[in-house]
């Protein structure tokens, strides 16, 4: 229980998402506490009493052969394991943390990655277009429809019964990550569900890249995207958030972190969620026009009755309002020359040419502009190929490298967003959960033991219980995941349980007068089965997850694996190092008995 309850701790998307596993684990753990002290004695009662009565048979013949074969293991070649682990105790703990080492190296060295959230195949694909502001509607009708064609010439290319069903929608564009859907008549999406991965042999992955080579791009296309969204944990693989001061630098620095981004190995649909306006003029009043007693204001006010019109009567017609706006012709308004030749009223009254008093600069607006915590924000995503590239190595390597350039050079501030910053989240708080956890399982070691030296000899064996985990991820050809981490909660609980069985024997046998080295080794023989039959049970419970092929088993494999091989080797530590670190602390606590009866004389 003590193991499982920090995790309960971890909040966020990924806490909502696995609360249930711990509270489902800690009532059944309860369960069975019950069931042992209050059920179990009476049914042991009724048994015995019927063995009493009854003529007891002897045990058949493959049970006599087993007990006869396991004595003989135990008793011989595991005996002499131990005896040698004990006598040759430096050597063993050297092992040990040789073996852990090169687990650590297998992470170190890249041959284990580690994902935040399984990246399990989903049945969506997005594909997304957003065309030059302005643009007609009949523009997006028209590559929608060979977004359709193409799909289709896909899917019979690839052998069919890929496509379950297909949506066009005119005037947005859902992105692929779960994101704010962008709105106006520029933009358009294709929704695409695919049969069930368990049902194709083909990946999206697979089939996103022979569609890419039948599409046709036309001009004017601003952003396209296509990509997938996967199962699972919501948000994209890379999700990068900046903020400034002004829109036109951090539309800069998006498309330069795009950019660099696309020299990337493995990373897919880009895209960025400050797309690109109409043209726009930008005025400044001329040191003339602030003589003449004009400021921006007042030309701004003057500018937009001219163009949106200036309302001059209301009037009835039946039972509606009507508006009577003077505004400038449209020939003039849709003219360069015609804005220039404006005449602006002075504050005393004269008038001006707009042209005279003001200088015109021609620049790209933007269609919708986002804020966050009161700062203009612009979010460059993208997805990653976890094939190719791994997107804890291309964030890290945007933190050292890229990043503070673009912050310097553009006066704005950069920080990641989406899976990054829930990985960060989650990652503190389990970092307080291990904290938490460590300290009740002290103090229920302590109170079991009564001592507070053998507790830790005990807890030692928790980070050797990552070696399995970490070569069973390696073995499987898995990724760690936060799920793996959460495994390792639930194996410490098991290797602990384990090592108390051997621990608790220990004492007795020195209570009983024991020779330390001679109570060791026995410990560890005679509780050998009850090692084993704890382990392998739940080994057994979990090896059929590590096989299972549905969706919805690939989220638990991680965690499965990570408890399953790493319970398989800590059990042998446990049957081996625990002696060895047993004797390390009975020759510690000698020599420090030692010392104190020499100060005391």
């Amino acid at each position: 229980v003590a193991a499982f309850i920090p995790w309960m701790l971890v909040g966020g998307v990924i806490g909502n998402m696995m609360f249930e596993i711990p509270l489902v684990v800690i009532c059944v753990i309860i369960a069975s506490l019950v069931e042992c002290f209050l059920i179990l004695p009476g049914h042991l009662r009724v048994s015995f009493e019927r063995q009493g009565k009854q003529i007891q048979r002897l045990p058949g013949n493959f049970r006599r052969r087993f007990d006869a074969a396991f004595d003989r293991f135990r008793n011989g070649h595991f005996r002499r394991l131990v005896s040698w682990a004990v006598a040759h105790r430096g050597i063993t703990l050297t092992g040990a943390v040789g073996a852990l080492i090169l687990a650590f190296g297998l992470i170190a060295g890249g041959r284990i990655g580690f994902t935040f959230f399984p990246n399990v195949e989903g049945r969506l694909v997005f594909a997304t277009v957003t065309f030059s502001a302005g643009s007609p509607a009949e523009r997006v009708e028209d590559f929608l429809g060979h977004l359709q064609d193409t799909l289709h010439e896909t899917e019979q290319a690839l052998g069919g019964n890929l496509v379950a069903i297909a949506v066009a929608s005119e005037g947005s564009a859902q992105s692929a990550g779960g994101g704010p859907p962008r709105s106006g008549p520029q933009n358009g999406s294709l929704l695409v569900e695919m049969v069930s991965p368990e049902n194709r042999d083909i990946s999206n992955r697979e089939f996103i890249t022979e569609w890419e080579k039948r599409l046709i791009i036309p001009a004017g296309v601003e952003i396209f995207t296509l990509a997938e969204r996967r199962s699972g944990h919501p948000g994209r693989d890379i999700d990068i958030n900046l903020t400034g001061p002004d829109a036109m630098d951090l539309k800069l620095a998006a498309l330069d972190i795009i950019d660099a981004l696309k020299t990337v190995p493995g990373v897919l649909a880009l895209e960025d969620d400050l797309p690109w306006g109409q043209e726009q003029l930008i005025y400044r009043l001329t040191p003339t026009g602030e003589a003449l007693g004009l400021d921006v204001e007042s030309v701004g006010r003057q500018l937009r009755a001219a163009f949106d019109g200036s309302l001059v009567q209301i009037y009835l017609d039946g039972q509606d309002e009507v508006e009577v706006r003077i505004s400038l012709p449209d020939a003039v308004r849709n003219s360069l020359s015609g804005l220039e030749n404006l005449q602006l009223i002075l504050p005393d009254g004269g008038s001006v040419p707009l042209g005279n008093v003001v200088e015109f600069k021609q620049q790209r607006g933007f269609d919708v502009l986002r804020h966050t915590e009161g700062r203009l924000a612009v979010s460059v995503r993208a997805d990653v190929d976890h094939s190719k590239n791994n997107g804890n190595v291309i964030r890290e390597n945007l933190r050292q490298n890229l990043l503070p350039e673009i912050e310097s050079r553009y006066n704005v501030q950069v920080d990641f967003q989406g899976r990054a910053q829930d990985q960060d989240n989650t990652l503190s708080d389990l970092k307080r959960g291990v904290l938490y956890a460590f300290i009740l399982m002290y103090i229920i070691l302590a109170w079991v033991f009564a001592s507070y030296s053998k507790p830790l000899v005990v807890m030692t064996i928790i980070p050797f219980g990552l070696v399995g985990a970490i070569v069973g991820h390696w073995v499987m050809d898995l990724e760690l995941t936060v799920l793996s981490l959460f495994g390792f909660f639930g194996l410490s609980g098991i290797v602990i349980n384990d090592s108390i069985i051997l621990v608790t024997f220990y004492q007795q046998l020195l209570a009983k007068g024991m020779a330390v080295n001679e109570a060791i080794v026995e410990a560890a023989c005679q509780r050998l089965r009850a090692v084993l039959l704890t382990s392998l049970t739940t080994i057994a419970g979990l090896t059929p997850l590590l096989f299972e092929t549905s969706l919805q088993a690939q989220f638990l494999i991680p965690m499965a694996a990570t408890i399953s091989f790493g319970l398989g080797f800590a059990t042998v530590l446990v049957l081996v190092i625990i002696p060895a670190l047993l004797s390390t602390l009975a020759s510690i606590s000698g020599r420090f008995h030692g010392l104190r009866s020499q100060l005391a004389h």
